[in-house]
């Protein structure tokens, strides 16, 4: 089945287009969500409700733009639900932003695969991958981040400088441990 005729069938409340987008979405889905909750179980949690959702609102679903940004945005807000559920709120630290600090990335990054990224994304402090996440992964503007979090936009940007800091350190690391690592061999075999 294709998605258009997925998307009609569930559009009819058809279960067998609803099951069919389950199984093509859910892996997506839930890597998506566990990247903002950092827990298996309340990742499938907020999966399940963005899968609640979509089937509730799918007849909304314009189709100008990608099915898969539609449903990855709604998974998005469904984890920022089930954090503020389990927090009372996101906490996002408010620090000033400052554009004076330089985000090179280095060359060196390009090696990283997208699961070694996304190691390093949660490595970061949890308000900055946040941010990182819905910025860069996600492609949400500052304001929409803004919105999304009950923060300043400002807040959004200085998040934001935060995460990209860290992960350059982070890069730099790894390839001061790679370069010590070739060393090692390099010496163990002259």
């Amino acid at each position: 089945m294709n998605l258009n005729t997925i998307i009609e069938g569930c559009k009819r409340q058809d279960s067998k287009c609803q099951e069919a987008l389950v199984k093509q979405y859910a892996p997506i889905l839930l890597r998506l969500c566990n990247r903002y909750l950092y827990d298996e179980h309340l990742a499938y949690d907020a999966m399940q409700d963005c899968f609640i959702n979509v089937f509730k609102y799918i007849n909304g679903y314009k189709e100008e733009g990608k099915f898969e940004a539609w449903i990855k945005r709604i998974a998005v807000n469904c984890s920022l639900n089930v954090r503020k559920k389990m927090s009372g709120s996101i906490n996002i630290e408010e620090i000033e932003y400052t554009n004076d600090v330089p985000t090179f990335v280095p060359d060196f990054a390009a090696k990283f695969s997208t699961e070694d990224l996304l190691l390093l994304i949660e490595r970061l402090p949890k308000s900055a991958a946040i941010v990182f996440n819905m910025y860069v992964v996600e492609g949400y503007s500052h304001k929409e981040i803004a919105e999304a979090l009950d923060i300043k936009e400002s807040s959004s940007r200085s998040q934001l400088t935060r995460a990209r800091t860290k992960m350059i350190e982070m890069i730099n690391d790894c390839k001061e441990s790679e370069k010590i690592r070739m060393d090692k061999i390099r010496i163990q075999y002259q």
